[in-house]
C-alpha cells in the first residue's frame, strides 16, 4: 500500500488482484446482483487511488479497504433510497420476488441447491442493513469482530449484538432447511 500511496500503478494492480474477489463477494452478498457488485468494487479501487496520499498505516490494508467499501455501500443505499418512491407500494426485496416454496417443483440436486441458495438469499435480504453487513463480513469474509468494528466505525459490542440478532433471524427463517436428528 505504501507503493500505491507513492503512485505506483503496478502496486495498485497487485492490490486489486489481491482484494478484488473479496470485495466482489462482499458486495454480492449485500446486493445479490453481480453487475452491481462489480461496479461497487471497482468504485472502491477508484476511491483508493484518489485517496492514496491520505493513507496512513494505522490499520491493516484489508480493514481500510473494507471501510471504504462500507462507505461506498452507504452511499449506494442513500442514492437508492432517493430513487425509490415510498408511495409505489411495491416490495423490492428479493424475498418478495421469489416464488412460494410449494410452487417450485422438486427436482435434481441442482434444483435443490438453487432453492436453498434462493432461500438463504431471501433470508439475508430480510436482515436490516447493519446486521447483514456484520453477518457477511464475519461469515463470508472471516473478519474478526474487532476488525468489523473498525470497518463499520461502531463499538465491538454493537457488532456482537448485530451478529446475535442476525443469526437468530436466519435460524428462524431457515429452520425448515435443517434436518433434525431423531
Amino acid at each position: 500500500m505504501a507503493q500505491v500511496r507513492d503512485g505506483s500503478e503496478v502496486a495498485l494492480e497487485a492490490l486489486v488482484g489481491h482484494f478484488q474477489g473479496e470485495l466482489l463477494g462482499f458486495f454480492y452478498h449485500l446486493t445479490f446482483d453481480q453487475l452491481l457488485a462489480e461496479e461497487l468494487a471497482q468504485d472502491v479501487f477508484v476511491k483508493v487511488w484518489h485517496a492514496r496520499s491520505r493513507w496512513v498505516q494505522t490499520a491493516s490494508v484489508r480493514t481500510w479497504l473494507y471501510r471504504i467499501a462500507h462507505n461506498r455501500w452507504i452511499d449506494h443505499l442513500r442514492t437508492r433510497r432517493t430513487l425509490t418512491s415510498l408511495d409505489d407500494g411495491e416490495d423490492d426485496r428479493l424475498a418478495a420476488t421469489l416464488p412460494a416454496r410449494e410452487d417450485r417443483s422438486p427436482g435434481a440436486a441442482d434444483g435443490m441447491a438453487k432453492e436453498i441458495a434462493e432461500r438463504i438469499a431471501a433470508a439475508l435480504d430480510l436482515l436490516p442493513t447493519g446486521q447483514r453487513e456484520v453477518f457477511v463480513l464475519a461469515n463470508n469474509h472471516g473478519l474478526r469482530y474487532q476488525d468489523i468494528s473498525e470497518v463499520l466505525g461502531i463499538p465491538e459490542g454493537t457488532v456482537k449484538s448485530r451478529m446475535h440478532h442476525a443469526v437468530r433471524t436466519l435460524r428462524e427463517e431457515l429452520a425448515d432447511l435443517v434436518e433434525e436428528d431423531v
